[in-house]
């Protein structure tokens, strides 16, 4: 029998240092023990990806597929793939297409071709090695097909037709713009609008230029947008995916855990930040699913607060919630917890009244269920109790933090659950949130090894270990 608590991961081994009483020494913590203790997460097989591109050729039927992937960045950032190549790929390389088709009209075979750069020796003396047209990559990727990305236009003069043809097949792509790692699609359209509007931009996207050109080169062609394809199928999750959302969410559980442990008044938000960020890399997790969130006090009545550099004073409660992608799949997680340790008893109310109605709503989560419903029972909830409701309590979660939605659900979806409570005249706010599978005959919660409740954070505060780095300092001013 464990006497360890119910809500600490068991694979916890720097939380587990972090939070015993009778930890080893920081200095004894070396990079072979921690190398030998944090496995990294394997990202899906070929198989997985394979399995999606057939599905869109199952949804769409006759056509051709076309996607254009990422170009290189335009700074010294690490590169990023866009959302729903990746989706299909699991390639995170620039400058990358793919084609896809069904057997056409006349029994050719089907098309599953990734198109990539020739093999350049400088880019791989400065760069790297990525994947180069021929067999090997063909092994590598699990595609059928790797071709050179430089004979594009030559590959789509030969599916579609010269310029005089006067029948060519459907051509799917994306119309608008393709979401970026870290962003949303939601985010994504608003971007759009507000540039197209802007009277000093006005510039449109790649993905609109590409359709413009593609209609221009083959007069009559018929281009319809992939995006509510893609959108539909991403919604519900598969097992590859539902892995690693769930290891997502438990290393967001364990970042926030180990922030919560290491709080100290006089600390800056932005240092509870980092905390979190060392275990997520520590699990080899990738960028952030979306800019840390971390307010003390009246920060914390901040719903989407990034700025994270105030100092946490004693008395403050502080809203948490910070997560990572693991192989560009997101989690969101958030607890609210005092910076000394101890509720007020005004704190202590915030807290449980949103965690009770947290989990009135978790309650409810299950095939059938909608996502309108769960917002309309959480406001009447909150309402009953003296509290506004200032946003809705759910959204689902995959390659982006707010992934495509259907309000509908069904098994294989991940969403969030996150009541909210806001008392600005008190300088207080409170969000509980947790990533929530939906299950055959219910739900699971993905985030559950960390403490919501009063009780148990303040139980969880009571025994501070030594953190790995020196101790916080007070102000950086």
């Amino acid at each position: 029998m464990s006497l360890r608590p119910s809500y600490l991961p068991s694979s916890g081994f720097l939380l587990a240092l972090l939070l015993s009483s009778a930890v080893l020494p920081a200095q004894a913590v070396t990079p072979a023990s921690v190398g030998a203790t944090y496995e990294p997460v394997q990202k899906p097989g070929a198989d997985h990806f394979r399995a999606l591109r057939d599905a869109v050729r199952m949804e769409i039927g006759a056509g051709v597929v076309v996607l254009l992937g990422a170009r290189k960045p335009d700074d010294m950032g690490a590169f990023w793939q866009t959302q729903d190549f990746f989706y299909l790929t699991g390639v995170n390389e620039p400058e990358l297409a793919l084609i896809l088709r069904e057997k056409d009209k006349k029994g050719g075979d089907p098309l599953d071709e990734l198109l990539v750069p020739p093999f350049s020796r400088f880019a791989a003396q400065w760069e790297g090695e990525f994947l180069a047209p021929g067999e090997e990559a063909q092994k590598r990727s699990g595609f059928a097909a790797v071709t050179n990305v430089r004979n594009l236009t030559g590959r789509l003069e030969a599916l579609l037709g010269d310029k005089d043809k006067k029948e060519r097949p459907i051509l799917w792509t994306l119309t608008e713009s393709a979401t970026p790692w870290g962003g949303t699609p939601g985010q994504t359209a608003t971007a759009l609008q507000e540039q197209q509007g802007d009277g000093y931009d006005g510039r449109g996207t790649r993905e609109q230029k590409f359709c413009t050109t593609l209609r221009e080169r083959f007069p009559g062609i018929e281009i319809r947008d992939l995006t509510p394809v893609l959108h539909r199928l991403r919604a519900r999750k598969r097992e590859p995916e539902i892995a690693l959302l769930r290891r997502s969410a438990e290393f967001a559980a364990e970042g926030i855990a180990a922030a919560m442990r290491a709080v100290k008044p006089s600390m800056r938000e932005y240092q509870l930040a980092a905390v979190a960020r060392f275990v997520f890399s520590l699990h080899g997790c990738g960028r952030d699913a979306y800019g840390a969130i971390v307010g003390a006090g009246k920060n914390g009545c901040v719903l989407h607060y990034m700025k994270c550099d105030a100092e946490i004073a004693d008395g403050d409660l502080i809203v948490m919630d910070y997560a990572p992608t693991l192989h560009g799949y997101a989690s969101d997680v958030t607890r609210t917890f005092p910076a000394n340790g101890t509720f007020t008893a005004a704190q202590r109310k915030l807290v449980q009244d949103v965690y009770e109605i947290q989990q009135a709503l978790i309650a409810q989560v299950k095939p059938g269920a909608s996502l309108s419903k769960l917002g309309r029972d959480c406001a009447s909830m909150l309402h009953d109790r003296g509290y506004r409701s200032d946003h809705g309590p759910c959204h689902h979660v995959g390659l982006a933090v707010h992934d495509p939605s259907s309000d509908l659900l069904k098994e294989g979806m991940v969403i969030t659950v996150e009541p909210g409570a806001y008392l600005r005249d008190q300088r207080m706010g409170c969000r509980i949130e947790d990533t929530i599978l939906v299950t055959a005959s219910g739900c699971e919660v993905l985030s559950k090894g960390c403490p919501s409740t009063p009780d148990e954070i303040e139980a969880f505060l009571k025994a501070r270990g030594p953190w790995l780095l020196p101790e916080a300092s007070g102000s950086t001013k």
